[in-house]
């Protein structure tokens, strides 16, 4: 008589064992796959583990496909994209350990992001875009979820990592995806939908869509239902940014209309997108020093008082200001 054979476990628990690697706790789970904050048994490497699930929704999104997120990574050298640097499997199902990360991803956030604070953000993610796009990656799946902010901020003071590659399209090699809806419907370019041939302009397309929800609060195209959504992408003319913000600097909500052009040819390259998002940026940064005349002035010192109000970044340089004008004024005292 032949033994029950042990059911295979859906959800694994902190003790359990992955190859050299060892459960601490389930860090997230998406359609794909779930993520586990891991140790290596040997050594004490903390690690993030990405195990796929076991059934996909379609045939073409193989264990094969999966494991392409780990060349796709290793292909763009860049800060902004997290490290892998192990694969293997478990029970048939593909893992890559990666590049353990603290922080939080943009659709996590519940409170509204100060627009200086969203710029920033995307000026950062146009800095991955171009260097996976020079390394002939296109992400193909820009969302708000795929995007993480560190909690403590990385190389160069960086905050941002773009993750998710898994139907990331390389350019040069067979494309597993074709002719699939690849990615979220909220973020697709119309070449997406009608199966066209993907380059990087639909990760352009994406980050306008991204723009639209982190500075506007909501998307360009909106639906109930999958097929009218997919109507807007090929058909409908986005909103107008300054419907949603009025004082929009001009030459960004042109750039954002511009990025959502129904035909790849017709959008903007990264470095123009960086361009008004940059200029954007620097107009919501105005110079925060300012001169008030106090009540009363203070004795010693003469009868013209100043108090000075600055920014964090402006400080040192109001305060060697400062310094030079009650020099200024006790010299007058003293010479009277």
């Amino acid at each position: 008589m032949h033994g029950k054979r042990r059911p295979r476990r859906a959800i694994l628990e902190r003790g359990m064992r992955i190859g050299v690697w060892r459960i601490e706790r389930e860090l997230g789970r998406g359609g794909m796959a779930t993520v586990y904050a891991v140790v290596h048994t040997r050594f004490g490497k903390r690690a993030a583990l990405k195990l796929a699930h076991r059934a996909t929704s379609d045939q073409r999104l193989t264990p094969e496909t999966f494991l392409r997120e780990a060349r796709a990574a290793n292909l763009i050298d860049h800060p902004g994209v997290a490290e892998v640097f192990a694969t293997g499997t478990y029970e048939g199902r593909p893992y890559l350990a990666m590049e353990l990360l603290s922080g939080r991803s943009l659709g996590a956030r519940i409170d509204p992001m100060p627009r200086d604070e969203a710029l920033e953000i995307l000026i950062e993610l146009c800095d991955v875009l171009a260097a996976a796009h020079a390394a002939g990656i296109t992400h193909r799946d820009l969302k708000l979820d795929n995007v993480l902010v560190l909690d403590v901020p990385g190389i160069n003071g960086r905050r941002t990592k773009l993750l998710d590659w898994g139907m990331a399209r390389i350019a040069g090699e067979d494309d597993p995806l074709r002719n699939l809806i690849a990615g979220t419907l909220t973020y697709v370019a119309p070449e997406q939908v009608r199966g066209d041939e993907i380059t990087p302009a639909a990760d352009v397309y994406a980050l306008a869509v991204l723009a639209y929800k982190l500075l506007l609060g909501e998307p360009p195209f909106a639906a109930s239902n999958d097929l009218e959504l997919i109507e807007l992408h090929l058909q409908a003319q986005p909103p107008r940014p300054r419907t949603l913000w009025a004082a929009i600097p001009r030459e960004l909500e042109t750039t954002l209309l511009a990025m959502l052009a129904k035909q790849p040819a017709d959008r903007p390259a990264l470095h123009e997108v960086v361009r008004a998002l940059s200029h954007a940026r620097s107009q919501l940064r105005p110079s925060k020093l300012r001169w008030v005349q106090p009540p009363a002035p203070i004795h010693g010192i003469g009868r013209l008082a100043l108090r000075l109000f600055a920014s964090r970044r402006e400080r040192v340089a109001g305060a060697a200001l400062l310094l030079a004008l009650t020099v200024a004024s006790l010299l007058g005292v003293f010479s009277a």
